[in-house]
């Protein structure tokens, strides 16, 4: 049974430049209630539990009428909870690079996304659960989407690292000829990352002079359920 059930509530209007009534303002207020900004036309739901107001309506274009909606990776860059890294190097055939990245042991799960591309051929596997050896390479700084934000991710990157001495699960396998780009490249080719988790990205040249570069991008999110 829920903590608080809606039985009866009040509707209440304002403008979205007026502080709205709360519990701890001296205001009984049941919870479901409704409060609609008159001048931006978006409505909000109070919880009592929390004594807070949440949006529970788009945002209505004050000239067209039309809705206003972004994905929920796009929101994420706006609340300052998405990030990225960027690499690229050359490798020679059969050469391999390695780069690790350790999960944080919270409740903070990664959405995770690649996109990686080579001038030449190139076999790139995923890993779970590696462990041992890692040792060595460079620790790259994950970037904030939002450049305003001073969120910073508690994930751990290090690229060019030795080989893992267990590798773990395989968990993706991708091969593709000369020039050719690989690589998730929608939310659909997502990966929620499991937390306090070690992952092994490989790359194998099969040429020389080959450019590999990747982009790894994520965003943060506490799963509601």
């Amino acid at each position: 049974m829920p903590s608080f059930i809606e039985t009866f509530i009040n509707t209440y209007s304002g403008l979205s430049s007026e502080t709205k009534p709360t519990i701890a303002g001296g205001y009984k207020i049941p919870n479901g209630s409704r409060w609609r900004e008159v001048d931006t036309e978006k409505v909000f739901t109070f919880n009592l539990s929390d004594d807070t107001w949440y949006l529970s309506n788009p945002r209505i274009d004050s000239v067209t009428h039309a809705l206003e909606t972004i994905t929920y990776s796009h929101h994420e860059i706006h609340s300052g909870s998405h990030y990225y890294i960027e690499n690229h190097t050359t490798l020679g055939s059969g050469d391999k690079l390695y780069v690790k990245l350790v999960t944080p042991n919270t409740t903070k799960w990664a959405h995770f996304l690649w996109e990686i591309s080579s001038s030449f051929i190139l076999e790139t596997n995923l890993y779970e659960g590696s462990s041992g050896g890692m040792a060595g390479g460079g620790a790259a700084t994950p970037i904030n989407n939002n450049r305003n934000s001073a969120n910073t991710s508690d994930m751990v990157i290090t690229s060019g690292v030795a080989v893992a001495t267990t590798l773990g699960t395989k968990i993706s396998s991708t091969k593709w000829g000369s020039r050719s780009i690989g690589g998730g490249h929608s939310r659909e080719d997502e990966i929620l990352l499991k937390q306090n988790t070690t992952y092994l990205r490989e790359f194998i040249s099969g040429t020389n002079s080959n450019i590999i570069s990747f982009k790894a991008s994520w965003y943060e999110h506490i799963s509601k359920s």
